[in-house]
């Protein structure tokens, strides 16, 4: 028997390498496809070409009217996860600088979150500065709180 040891290079110079096998592998068609149809990075996109299906920032479908990052406010849907289920929220966004700013509203189940929704999307149609309408979300979250 003649196995070869730690120190022993006849043995591996000797035998030839072997031969790999080529088998067809799907996933490599799969990454071809991908790259064929890749996007640009910040370009806007159909939800149903999105790669990730499971998101849980902004879930709105109609960005391709108004992407969010080219507005200074917008009003966004969020989940969080407790206990594996997922709870949606709305809340109200503005940039100022390089920093989004975020207030909540509620859930989307309430109606007075519903409400604050209309009232907010109102605001920023009529042109009202993202400060002007933190004051309202803010005046209708204490005129809330001293109703109860």
């Amino acid at each position: 028997m003649n196995q070869p040891t730690l120190f022993d290079l006849e043995a591996f110079t000797k035998t030839s390498p072997p031969t790999p096998v080529y088998a067809y592998d799907p996933f490599w068609d799969e990454l071809e496809t991908v790259a064929q149809n890749s996007h640009n990075v910040g370009e806007q996109i159909l939800e149903s070409e999105s790669p990730c299906k499971n998101v849980g920032e902004q879930v709105v479908t109609d960005t391709l009217k108004s992407a969010p990052q080219h507005d200074t406010h917008w009003i966004e849907e969020y989940w969080v996860e407790r206990c594996s289920h997922k709870y949606w929220y709305y809340r109200y966004c503005w940039m100022q600088g390089r920093k989004i700013h975020r207030r909540y509203l509620g859930s989307v189940n309430s109606v007075i979150a519903k409400n604050k929704k209309a009232d907010v999307e109102i605001a920023i149609s009529d042109g009202h500065s993202p400060q002007e309408i933190e004051k309202l979300i803010r005046q209708q979250r204490d005129h809330s709180r001293s109703q109860s």
